[in-house]
């Protein structure tokens, strides 16, 4: 049987908190198909759970397009918007690459772990 896979079942988003933080971990293929999710998942918790700031593991990321790149921007304009911080972690190279060919990277913090994420995106010791 030949056949395309679930888009969702390719992409997973699953959110929690630490403390005061939204901490989401994505994983799979951000693309065409799964950009709104991710941004649709993280407004959503944004909007439920008072948040000081918002740290998005993609380290299970396999694939990111253009789509998945513009649900990041969309997140960033959100955080900003809120004055929320906005932090990447674990990056994959391929995607921490579009980001630089785009000229994004500069607007985005990115940390190389979720636990130095969470330490960059305390509301305390957040620079922007």
């Amino acid at each position: 049987m030949t056949g395309q896979s679930d888009p969702a079942r390719r992409f997973t988003v699953s959110i929690g908190l630490h403390g005061s933080l939204i901490v989401a971990h994505a994983s799979g293929d951000l693309d065409y198909r799964c950009a709104d999710l991710l941004h649709r998942q993280v407004a959503d918790a944004w909007q439920v759970t008072p948040s000081m700031g918002l740290v998005l593991d993609l380290g299970g990321l396999t694939f990111c397009d253009s789509m998945g790149v513009g649900a990041l921007v969309l997140l960033l304009k959100q955080s900003r918007a809120q004055g929320s911080p906005l932090v990447l972690s674990n990056v994959p190279a391929r995607v921490e690459r579009i980001l630089s060919i785009s000229g994004l990277l500069e607007s985005f913090h990115l940390e190389p772990s979720v636990e130095a994420a969470i330490q960059a995106a305390d509301p305390r010791h957040f620079e922007g």
